[in-house]
């Protein structure tokens, strides 16, 4: 007698052993073709998508320039294309109404860079806060590929302080002379705050140096350090004993020296810039003629920044110095990009550096690359402008 209750049986078996069977089969035919988007152990997704390396010069070019513009949100049918008179293709894009041009910059130089793509050149034309970014790029050398790249500013209003981290230089202890290095200082295509101490042999033909090539101008305040005498500011210096009226007396004195000061910072200091009652006097004094002042941190309890605070007064204080004792070229140059960090982390940086030949030889090489990843070099008194919110910086790397 045969069951009739097999071929039933066999229906109700038949889906629990064909269905697991057919996901094992699944799943194996799956990591034997390896998807890209399959997190397999060993294999690291790549941070952001890649240019095939299989096309050619003009193609691979072509699209590091859609990667790239993709990279800021924009997609491929946003952006026009079109060609010049000598043949070379020109992409256009615009920026996204939250993405400031600066901003997209460096995301672009990371895609070309990634693509072997060669920025021949990124001018910027148009208003500051909105400008437009012009690329010339190539791949494959001289006889390679071309293209041209305009990147337009948003239609709306970007987010500057996010866009443009902003990086202040001041040069202390000029005035002694006016030698080559001092004069390349001064030369460079780099917005600087020149700090000049007062009375010096050429305080006076630096400070007109200065002025004549835009740079701030700053009275670099003598103040008594610790350990004074075996530590001398100089001959007219604020000291820690001294009293409000002798003070202002003594900074009437030094002004004077000066055409104009835009404001000033302290030279040593580590001992009179803790004493409440002097710092009070130093910072009435340079409210009364509307000067910026800048803390240098020559101590980690210098009073110069929290009392200008308590005052509500325009104080800034610096970050890191550009040049501790012994640094060279390649740890000026660190400390550099450090402070490129500090702009890009909160918005800007105060950096100290010194007249000399390492400062000088860095500022040269790092400040065009620090440009070009758009690190925005100001002066003190333009740094001071832009900022109307309290300075959350820490104390100084090497005080």
């Amino acid at each position: 007698m045969t069951s009739r209750k097999q071929p039933g049986g066999l229906r109700r078996w038949f889906p629990r052993l064909v269905l697991p069977l057919a996901l094992v089969l699944a799943l194996a035919g799956l990591v034997w073709l390896q998807p890209d988007w399959l997190p397999l152990p060993g294999r690291e997704a790549e941070p952001y998508p890649t240019v095939a390396r299989d096309l050619d010069d003009a193609e691979r070019l072509e699209e590091a320039i859609l990667l790239g513009a993709g990279e800021m949100g924009v997609p491929r049918r946003r952006i026009a294309r079109k060609r010049a008179d000598d043949g070379v293709p020109i992409y256009e894009v615009r920026c996204p109404d939250r993405l400031h041009p600066v901003t997209a910059n460096r995301w672009l130089h990371r895609v070309f860079a990634d693509a072997g793509v060669e920025v021949a050149d990124c001018a910027e034309r148009g208003d500051l806060e909105r400008p437009r970014l012009l690329y010339r790029l190539r791949l494959g050398g001289e006889g390679g590929a071309r293209a041209r790249l305009v990147l337009y500013p948003p239609t709306g209003q970007p987010p500057l302080r996010e866009a443009w981290p902003r990086v202040a230089v001041i040069i202390d202890d000029l005035g002694h002379n006016w030698g080559r290095v001092t004069r390349g200082l001064l030369d460079l295509d780099l917005p600087l705050t020149a700090s000049i101490l007062p009375g010096l042999r050429r305080s006076a033909r630096v400070e007109r140096e200065a002025r004549r090539r835009g740079h701030a101008v700053f009275l670099h305040l003598p103040m008594e350090p610790e350990g004074y005498p075996s530590q001398d500011p100089g001959p007219r210096a604020v000291f820690a004993d001294m009293g409000s009226d002798s003070v202002a007396a003594l900074m009437d004195a030094l002004a004077a020296d000066f055409e104009v000061i835009d404001g000033l910072n302290n030279h040593m200091g580590s001992r009179a810039c803790c004493v409440d009652s002097v710092v009070r006097a130093v910072l009435a004094w340079a409210a009364r003629r509307d000067l910026v002042v800048v803390d240098s941190q020559t101590s980690p309890n210098s009073r110069i920044w929290a009392l200008g605070e308590e005052m509500e007064l325009p104080v800034l204080r610096a970050d890191l110095f550009l040049d501790g004792e012994g640094e060279d070229e390649a740890q000026v140059m660190a400390n550099l990009a450090a402070a490129a960090e500090v702009a890009r982390r909160r918005g800007w940086a105060v950096t100290i550096g010194h007249p000399r030949k390492d400062t000088l030889a860095a500022l040269r090489k790092m400040g065009p690359r620090l440009r070009d990843y758009g690190v925005r070099f100001v002066t003190i008194t333009e740094m001071a402008a832009s900022l109307r919110e309290a300075d959350p910086s820490p104390p100084p790397a090497r005080p």
